[in-house]
């Protein structure tokens, strides 16, 4: 097996040209009609910070809260920062951007040089990344919502065994058959929901 990372777009493009089988990622995915997508799993996103700022008191800071503190985020295209951006906007605020990364661990590791806060994904800010409790959590759901990441498929493309395997260790959601009916079901959908 080889991994390849990219933006969501460079994923696409990984299906769409055949260097990859399988492909997942929270944004854009969706948006391509070559693309059979299913949905892999819910997150939401958190806020690291250092044990010592002023937010870690704060067990579920608010929108205003955040934007008058600099922030350490996703770059744009990736990891549900679209919905970041949606709920400042709706807000009428403008948040502070100190830097924006494409990697959680970056994030992380410009929150502990005190850049700002961070805001990065649930999975990314568990176990070793907050044992040492330097950095503290708070979850952002209440403002961000939930985000999906979605595993994608080249219509049409031939499977062979070890992606479903792969498939169905990525999610509980997933299984061989869910994936052969998308593969092989409705010809004018590409989004499909469980």
């Amino acid at each position: 097996m080889v991994l390849h990372q990219g933006m969501p777009d460079q994923v696409a493009r990984m299906l769409l040209d055949d260097v990859a089988d399988i492909g997942l990622a929270t944004e854009s995915l969706a948006s391509h009609d070559e693309l059979i997508t299913l949905p892999c799993y819910e997150w939401q996103h958190v806020m690291v910070l250092p044990a010592q700022h002023p937010l870690a008191a704060v067990e579920r800071p608010t929108l205003e809260q955040l934007a008058a503190v600099p922030l350490v985020l996703y770059h744009p295209t990736v990891t549900g920062r679209t919905r970041i951006d949606q709920a400042f906007a709706r807000a009428r605020l403008k948040p502070q951007v100190a830097l924006e990364g494409i990697d959680s661990d970056v994030i992380m590791t410009y929150v502990r040089l005190g850049m700002g806060a961070g805001i990065v994904t649930e999975l990314a800010a568990q176990g070793d990344a907050l044992a040492n409790g330097a950095l503290v959590a708070r979850p952002m759901g209440h403002l961000f919502g939930t985000n999906v990441t979605r595993v994608a498929f080249k219509r049409g493309a031939y499977l062979r065994h070890f992606v479903y395997a792969f498939a169905e260790q990525l999610s509980d959601r997933l299984s061989t058959a869910l994936i052969q009916r998308a593969m092989t079901g409705d010809a004018d959908g590409h989004d499909y929901d469980l």
